[in-house]
């Protein structure tokens, strides 16, 4: 009998991240053709996944506290705080 090894990486395998960051979700260039800006977002209610969205909601992910939460994630306090500093200016 053989071994298989599924082709499908899931959140916790260590290539998640990774692939992530190398990959551009499958829906980009429909958000792209209908809204000249656009940004991706990592969904913290869709397991940190990138979705495309229009600027405007990627300005609601962030003004609405999504992002802050995604940041919390991390356990990162230098990103919010770094975040933060940026909205005072």
């Amino acid at each position: 009998m053989t071994e298989s090894r599924s082709n499908l990486i899931l959140p916790g395998d260590p290539e998640f991240d990774q692939t992530l960051g190398l990959t551009l979700p499958p829906d980009w260039q429909v958000v792209a053709s209908s809204s000249p800006e656009f940004s991706l977002v990592a969904r913290v209610d869709q397991g940190g996944v990138l979705s495309a969205v229009p600027w405007e909601e990627a300005q609601e992910y962030i003004e609405g506290g999504e992002y802050d939460e995604r940041l919390e994630e991390f356990e990162d306090p230098d990103l919010l705080e770094e975040w933060e500093l940026c909205g005072e200016a």
